[in-house]
């Protein structure tokens, strides 16, 4: 099973199968080297940070016109320290196909 096949099964486990709330996926790699976490869904949001290739997200709502409100984790912090310590934004959903 891949990882992040494994992250969203664990996930479904730990919050009870809402699959809005408990999907969890790995930033893919891209052509920039990062997918923009923004403080509102579009492209002119203000940039929050760089997620970077391997950061974890958990989709919140699946969002409009593209977007999708997401909590962020560095690398796997979320598993080294549990489901605290993120940030929340939206993302491109381009960028999180792997997640449902």
């Amino acid at each position: 099973m891949t990882r992040p096949a494994l992250l969203a099964l664990l996930g479904l486990l730990v919050h009870g199968g809402d699959a809005r709330a408990s999907l969890f996926c790995v930033v893919p790699e891209t052509a920039d080297g990062f997918v923009a976490l923004r403080a509102a869904p579009s492209a002119q949001g203000r940039l929050i940070l760089r997620m970077r290739a391997g950061d974890e997200v958990q989709i919140v709502e699946g969002g409009r016109g593209g977007w999708s409100k997401v909590r962020h984790w560095p690398g796997d912090a979320r598993l080294a320290n549990g489901y605290t310590g993120f940030t929340e934004g939206h993302a491109a959903r381009r960028f999180l196909r792997d997640c449902g």
